[in-house]
């Protein structure tokens, strides 16, 4: 019974690092979930929310609901990653514009971590698991390689946005804040997520309804992109599930590239009526990067980054032990 409070906790402060990860255009909370041992659950748990479970609150009452979704496990996770979505996007959204290069270092050691930790728990030991594993690499770095959209953004836009964007967070490797930026949707969900309290501190009727409509048709998109992928995604987990592992490693890989601390953005011209003005960036060295490369401060966070996820496994690895 001591363990309870803990494991809640323990739960809690995964769903604010998933929240986190979520924020940051090439990270995905799924990898979080996964190196730290909750993917599984996450996973199960979804599937499980269905029409039933309200049956069961309407016929048996609040406590049997509570244990057929899993709620020990659910509630806090979410608590965790919606605080950290309100709480930090801001904070985020600052510092990748301010000091790109120090948090991409982060999150470039924390990747490179959790790809280590996960080959050596499941090792491609078969021409079929690596060519799974390339396979996996090949299809995120081309997805990686998609030109952003812009344009405006309606709620309908919004909502189906946020249906495919929630499918990219459940994957690891494949950056959900990443699929808003391809579809043009990002500075929308960033900008309403940072003023969602302040619509509400500093009330005008107009800034409400825009700001909380946008919400919940993002809320709406989340729910029905959740329900129609994880069905899927755990009977692939459950029949398949060294394969799968293999290709979420894949996607892991064919990320890095795009979060790679030091990048140069290229601005391309029309060439045909097929491709229109815009820009891309690629990934270059240090040496190469026109500006203060801030090689010190970016070896050392990257080292902080790999060391963090490898503290946050051997911890997850203690809880199993012990329960």
């Amino acid at each position: 019974m001591k363990n309870k409070p803990l494991s809640k906790l323990s739960i809690f402060l995964k769903g604010m690092a998933m929240g986190i990860a979520d924020l940051i255009p090439g990270v995905s909370g799924g990898t979080i979930a996964l190196i730290s041992g909750i993917y599984e659950e996450l996973i199960n748990t979804i599937e499980n929310l269905n029409f039933s479970s309200l049956l069961v609150l309407k016929k048996e009452g609040f406590s049997k609901f509570y244990h057929k979704i899993n709620g020990e496990f659910l509630l806090p996770l979410i608590i965790g990653i919606g605080s950290s979505i309100v709480l930090f996007s801001g904070i985020i959204h600052y510092l990748l514009t301010e000091y790109p290069i120090p948090v991409w270092a982060f999150f470039f050691g924390l990747i490179c971590s959790s790809i280590v930790l996960l080959l050596k728990q499941n090792k491609p030991n078969s021409i079929k698991s690596i060519t799974l594993l390339i396979s996996g690499f090949v299809l995120a770095y081309s997805i990686t390689q998609i030109t952003p959209k812009g344009g405006e953004v309606s709620l309908t836009y919004l909502f189906f946005s946020s249906m495919i964007a929630i499918i990219a967070m459940i994957l690891p490797g494949i950056s959900g804040t990443f699929i808003y930026i391809l579809l043009g949707a990002y500075e929308t969900v960033i900008q309403t997520s940072k003023n969602s309290i302040l619509a509400l501190i500093n009330f005008e009727w107009n800034n409400f309804v825009l700001i909380y409509s946008r919400l919940l048709v993002i809320g709406l998109g989340i729910v029905v992109g959740l329900k129609s992928f994880t069905k899927i995604l755990k009977w692939l987990y459950t029949k398949y599930k060294q394969g799968t592992l293999m290709i979420l490693i894949g996607f892991m890989l064919g990320t890095l590239p795009k979060i790679w601390p030091w990048q140069k953005t290229i601005i391309w011209e029309v060439i045909s009526e097929s491709k229109k003005n815009g820009t891309q960036t690629e990934f270059i060295t240090p040496w190469n990067y026109e500006g203060d490369p801030q090689l010190l401060t970016a070896v050392v966070l990257m080292i902080i980054g790999f060391l963090f996820l490898y503290f946050l496994e051997r911890n997850s690895s203690k809880e199993t032990d012990a329960t």
